[in-house]
């Protein structure tokens, strides 16, 4: 969090002039909460509480189609930065559970495009759920202010990092 002096805290250094040990001092946080969210336990866990029979390496591709559908396998390999074949294998397994349905592409008589069926939209809203109570609970000793802040910094910097992806 950035203090009253628009400094971060235990650094000195501002995010307004560009300071080294600023950005120095943003990264391994930042390295530390996307291996946190990747940690296989934190998952299982997540998937637990939702209880969701939605095996952890199929949560992205489910998440995904679930944010684009109707969308090709093609454009959500390229998408995820995967390649088609492997993303073919979640989907099939994906498929046999129930969870996203093939359907022609009336564009493309040679693709599909896949979507969520219901069962695959209820097992993702448990799973976002899941990771609201998690999320709930780790920052639940915050102060309100901080707690209020985090949302918008986070979709800021998501929304910036986005930008730059797409340029």
């Amino acid at each position: 969090m950035i203090d009253d002096r628009n400094t971060t805290p235990g650094t000195g250094a501002s995010p307004d002039d560009g300071d080294e040990a600023w950005l120095a001092a943003l990264v391994p946080p930042l390295r530390d909460l996307v291996r946190a969210a990747r940690d296989e336990r934190l998952l299982e866990r997540v998937g637990r509480q939702a209880r969701a029979d939605v095996p952890t390496h199929l949560v992205l591709a489910l998440t995904r189609i679930g944010d684009f559908q109707p969308i090709r396998l093609s454009d959500l390999a390229d998408q995820m930065g995967i390649g088609r074949t492997t993303l073919s294998r979640q989907v099939t397994d994906l498929v046999a559970a129930g969870l996203v349905t093939r359907t022609p592409d009336p564009r493309d008589a040679r693709a599909a495009t896949l979507g969520l069926t219901a069962s695959g939209a209820t097992a993702l809203r448990d799973i976002w759920q899941a990771w609201a109570q998690l999320l709930g609970g780790a920052t639940a000793s915050w102060s309100p202010a901080d707690r209020d802040v985090l949302p918008l910094l986070l979709e800021r910097l998501a929304q910036a990092l986005s930008a730059m992806a797409d340029s």
